[in-house]
């Protein structure tokens, strides 16, 4: 899969920078799973743009931030399950719209098995051209927090 270059809809628009330094404050990343070289968000990343795909790199031992293209956004998902539960990635902090909750593949992955958190006002996500805030987020943003469950 290759992300969107042309600026599909929300495909390639890019995370605000406060809101990446708001989680990565608290979950440290080290692993940018769905970027170009010129947008990550980490030292390291699976670049679009040099033929890296998320998709299809292992996550192991990686804190995953992910912004996926939202066209794409249930292989994003489906990808992250399975990472965290079977692969020791020990968390994915995966940015989605709030429209996506009604959707079969949250009901399957992240209902009932995952921590989230609908974002309160409307992110403005940044433009990859001009680089600046792009108004018309119409569906809010959840923020999901894949991880292990906790067992005694």
């Amino acid at each position: 899969m290759k992300r969107n270059q042309k600026g599909k809809g929300n495909d390639n628009m890019e995370t605000p920078q406060d809101l990446f330094d708001q989680l990565n404050r608290i979950f440290n990343f080290n692993f940018d799973a769905a970027c170009t070289s010129k947008n990550s968000k980490c030292k390291n990343g699976a670049f679009f743009d040099k033929k890296m795909d998320g998709l299809n790199v292992s996550w192991r031992n990686k804190r995953v931030f992910c912004n996926p293209p939202f066209s794409q956004k249930s292989l994003w998902i489906e990808k992250a399950y399975k990472e965290v539960l079977d692969n020791d990635c020990p968390i994915c902090v995966m940015i989605l719209p709030t429209n996506s909750m009604d959707s079969r593949v949250w009901q399957k992955f992240i209902y009932g098995q995952c921590h989230y958190q609908i974002v309160t006002g409307r992110i403005s996500f940044i433009d990859p051209e001009t680089k600046k805030p792009k108004s018309g987020n119409d569906s809010g943003t959840t923020v999901v927090y894949f991880a292990k469950p906790i067992v005694s």
